[in-house]
């Protein structure tokens, strides 16, 4: 382990992730290159619930150019973790690759996405939203959406709903993954969501 320390003023995107099998709670943030002209690298750490994330520790595991846009907790010890590479084409099929990686007490299964495209799908403040264990309904004055859970990543803060809803699109013979995000207003009670595993942003 490399024990520098790593600039926080580099650091952005700190959420949070409460394991629903344990104690553990998983920290995804980016890390911003110092170069004007470098990409930034998206990691995460695991730690105890009662253990503050140290954000410039050097000792994390890394996705390199990959974005982890989807994780879950499929038992104590195992994530499943979808990635938007940064291979700029299509494919025959998607996910384009499957692998298992170790790092430290838990496996990664990780499959790798190529982008179609992407979109914004508004910004509203709403009146309310409901949640169960498969969908969530989201209403404001006007208008109403539902969204499959197994279809979106949520990250949410005292104000804010960020959704990203994502789907496989296909052009011709090729197929790549398209993101929708949207956002929604509204002052938000996280433990709406305790049986969901939704991201918390961790000011």
């Amino acid at each position: 382990m490399n024990c520098n320390k790593i600039d926080e003023s580099l650091i952005n995107n700190k959420e949070k992730l409460v394991s629903p099998y344990s104690q553990d709670v998983l920290h995804r943030y980016i890390i911003e290159s110092s170069m004007a002209f470098g990409s930034g690298c998206w990691v995460i750490q695991i730690l105890p619930s009662n253990e503050k994330c140290d954000y410039t520790k050097d000792d994390y595991f890394r996705f390199d150019n990959d974005y982890p846009f989807w994780v879950r907790w499929k038992s104590k010890d195992i994530l499943m973790v979808k990635c938007l590479t940064d291979v700029d084409q299509l494919g025959n099929k998607q996910p384009i690759k499957k692998e298992t990686k170790k790092w430290k007490n838990w496996t990664l299964e990780i499959e790798y996405y190529s982008m179609f495209s992407t979109g914004l799908g508004g910004d509203y403040s709403i009146n309310n939203f409901i949640v169960d264990s498969n969908y969530i309904t989201i209403h404001s004055k006007k208008e109403s959406w539902r969204f499959k859970m197994s279809e979106i990543q949520i990250s949410v803060d005292t104000n804010t709903i960020d959704l990203t809803h994502y789907k496989i699109d296909t052009f011709r013979t090729k197929v790549g993954i398209t993101f929708t995000s949207y956002k929604f207003r509204n002052k938000t009670k996280t433990n709406k969501f305790i049986k969901q595993q939704i991201f918390v942003a961790d000011k």
